[in-house]
């Protein structure tokens, strides 16, 4: 029964590294320090502040602001904020508000650019 004392030493060991790391791993993921991590995503009602169904520009624009502000305070990168659609690229049609339409069609347009993403 006592042959081998340094393979009880060593799977006691090997059980205390594998609960560090299952343990660490949840609070490494909601860092955001994990790999292929997707940007955070908003809904439309999320933009739309006075909720009439349409955003117009300045509702877009002061909802980026208002997130770089959350993302400054709580000391997170601004990493590609310059790369962010502009209120253009999202009033598909041109009107000068878009819709949740014109918002679901954009967010499918960059899912389908992501997924084809190094694939040339």
């Amino acid at each position: 029964m006592h042959a081998h004392p340094w393979l009880r030493a060593f799977l006691i060991l090997l059980a205390v590294c594998a609960t560090v790391v299952f343990l660490s791993v949840p609070a490494y993921a909601e860092d955001g320090h994990h790999k292929n991590r997707h940007q955070e995503r908003h809904t439309y009602t999320d933009i739309d502040a006075d909720g009439d169904g349409q955003v117009n520009a300045e509702e877009y624009y002061a909802f980026r602001a208002a997130r770089m502000a959350e993302r400054a305070k709580a000391g997170r990168k601004m990493k590609n904020a310059a790369n962010r659609p502009t209120f253009d690229d999202l009033d598909l049609d041109g009107d000068g508000n878009f819709s949740a339409a014109e918002f679901a069609a954009h967010q499918g347009d960059c899912a389908k650019d992501r997924s084809h993403a190094g694939r040339d």
